[in-house]
């Protein structure tokens, strides 16, 4: 009886781990501009480029008239395969849109959704809007 409790869990863990989606990852082409959600990956070339979070997001909401825009920050981990990683904020306003992050240069293009679009109670699903090519 024991033993087919057992099994019975370890069929159940290994169900649970089988039916877990893998991690996506987008391969870019260098100049093409592309979106990642947080927590997605981008390859180019044997480089890959995470979207680890939005660490700031201050625009104008779209139904509420503001004087100055606002500003959005991304945090981005670039990394080639045996290399170290490094982290970089981007912002969406320049000269902070550009980076250069190991053997890349990225650039900040867009965020979605924008603030006012959507219900701020429910997690958002941060889209960025990025370039990026091999230097």
């Amino acid at each position: 009886m024991i033993k087919l409790r057992w099994f019975a869990v370890f069929v159940g863990l290994l169900a649970v781990y089988s039916c877990a989606s893998p991690e996506r990852v987008v391969v870019a082409q260098p100049g093409v501009p592309f979106l990642l959600l947080v927590g997605e990956r981008a390859a180019l070339n044997g480089s890959n480029l995470l979207f680890k979070r939005v660490s700031q997001d201050s625009r104008c909401p779209a139904n509420a008239i503001c004087v100055w825009e606002g500003d959005a920050e991304i945090e981005v981990t670039a990394s080639r395969e045996g290399g170290t990683a490094e982290t970089r904020t981007l912002s969406l306003s320049r000269p902070g849109n550009e980076v250069r992050v190991g053997d890349l240069f990225v650039r900040f293009l867009g965020l979605d959704p924008y603030p006012g679009t959507y219900d701020p109670s429910t997690p958002q699903a941060y889209r960025a809007r990025l370039e990026i090519r091999k230097l």
